[in-house]
């Protein structure tokens, strides 16, 4: 094991050898550095240049405008959302509407026009359509008995079909229920 004596004297005479500038602020073993290679300081060069900061907002400005669209889309799938539930609401109020009028005997006319002040801007201009399908259709009913036999049994149905469609024609929705009947 050499002393410490013995390092530092090694650690000059290598310096001497080579002709470097040794830094001598610490000779107690430590490490020195050569002035030549010394790398410059960061603090000289710490600020941004305008490029960089040209391209730092380029690249927040598009994913601001990124959220942005997304915000967009999200409030337009929102609204959407909520008309299709409105005439949905409404196409099941005209179909009981129907199917009591059925039951009571009465005749409805198969178109009607939503009102705005109903349900707002978001049904303003739809219209609700009621088709009304007669059928007849035989049920099989098992026998009462095992002397018995089955038998087939009428049963006389009414379906309606309740569509709203938008001012454009587009279809929001479309229900359908069966109404028993006792005559057509």
């Amino acid at each position: 094991m050499r002393n410490s004596h013995a390092s530092r004297t090694g650690d000059l005479d290598r310096g001497i050898l080579i002709g470097a500038n040794l830094n001598w602020a610490n000779l107690n073993g430590a490490s020195m550095t050569n002035d030549a290679n010394r790398v410059p300081s960061r603090r000289r060069h710490a600020g941004l240049t305008f490029l960089e900061v040209i391209i730092a907002a380029s690249i927040l400005s598009i994913a601001a405008i990124a959220v942005l669209e997304l915000l967009a889309s999200s409030d337009s799938i929102g609204l959407t959302a909520r008309r299709q539930a409105l005439a949905a609401v409404e196409a099941e109020r005209a179909l009981e509407m129907y199917a009591e009028a059925i039951k009571d005997g009465e005749t409805l006319p198969s178109a009607a026009s939503l009102q705005t002040g109903m349900q707002g801007e978001a049904l303003g201009g739809c219209s609700v359509s009621i088709a009304a399908t007669n059928v007849t259709e035989e049920f099989t009913i098992p026998p009462a008995g095992p002397t018995g036999s089955p038998r087939a049994v009428p049963i006389r149905l009414r379906f309606l079909v309740a569509t709203v469609e938008a001012p454009d024609g587009e279809v929001l929705v479309r229900l359908e229920r069966a109404v028993p009947v006792e005559s057509f």
